[in-house]
């Protein structure tokens, strides 16, 4: 619902172990270092979305070494760690936050998420449940959606609708959970619904696996124009992904509009 290390490595690492899970509460930050705080906070965050994660472990580095049990800088600084294959020191920031920050409901879907793609998808569960009832928790629909996708590796696939419906009826322009629900019926061979489950979700985002499985669908539906229209799209944009090169070998034996 995540490089090498500098010479502040040392200094931070041994900060943030010392403080190990709930065991050293920090003194309270001033209002000045809260706010900066914040800032490298946000700074580490803008730069892992921007795929810069040394820069953005250095900055998250900076906030823990202000307040080692901070929420979002331990959340960040875990997906980080995640993104540079490092799950170990990802649970451990995972772990920290949430052992000073328990009600924390984005800490608790974050997690959730890092153990389902880990293979731990009962533990998973939990974290989001948790998360579902964490008080306060401004995106629950989040968590409602990392639940029904986790749910679908059971699989359960009927209590996963149950959570990308509570998804969609909290949030109609989430993405996710049209195209799940997309692909779960495709696979019962509802064809015509999932058509407008696909439908729902292409004109939200453009993505190589949404416009593959719309050639899907529309092959299944014999939709021949909009087989057509996700075929090209997904041909012009997105050209050197697996789905691409599906979809140009259906086009080089004729099966494009037909299986």
């Amino acid at each position: 619902m995540w490089c090498p290390f500098m010479s502040r490595k040392i200094g931070w690492v041994v900060t943030v172990l010392a403080c190990s899970l709930a065991s050293c509460a920090p003194p309270p930050l001033s209002a000045q270092s809260y706010k900066l705080l914040q800032l490298r906070v946000a700074l580490g965050v803008g730069y892992m979305r921007q795929g810069e994660l040394g820069l953005a472990r250095n900055e998250l580095a900076r906030a823990l070494d202000m307040d080692p049990t901070d929420a979002s800088a331990n959340s960040a600084m875990a997906i980080v760690q995640e993104r540079l294959h490092e799950p170990a020191k990802a649970r451990h920031f995972f772990r920290v936050g949430l052992a000073n920050h328990p009600n924390n409901g984005s800490l608790q879907n974050n997690y959730g998420a890092f153990l389902c793609a880990s293979g731990h998808v009962k533990e998973a569960l939990g974290h989001f449940r948790a998360a579902l009832n964490a008080p306060l928790y401004p995106t629950p629909q989040l968590a409602d959606l990392n639940m029904g996708v986790c749910l679908l590796k059971t699989p359960d696939t009927q209590t996963a609708i149950h959570y990308f419906h509570k998804a969609q009826a909290l949030a109609p322009q989430l993405p996710g959970p049209y195209y799940y629900m997309a692909r779960i019926r495709y696979q019962k061979h509802e064809n015509e619904r999932a058509m407008a489950d696909i439908h729902q979700y292409l004109g939200l985002v453009h993505n190589a696996q949404g416009l593959f499985l719309g050639v899907q669908i529309g092959r299944a539906a014999n939709g021949t124009k909009f087989t057509r229209y996700c075929a090209t799209r997904l041909l012009s944009t997105f050209p050197n992904t697996t789905q691409a090169r599906t979809v140009e070998g259906w086009q080089r034996k004729g099966l494009l509009l037909g299986h």
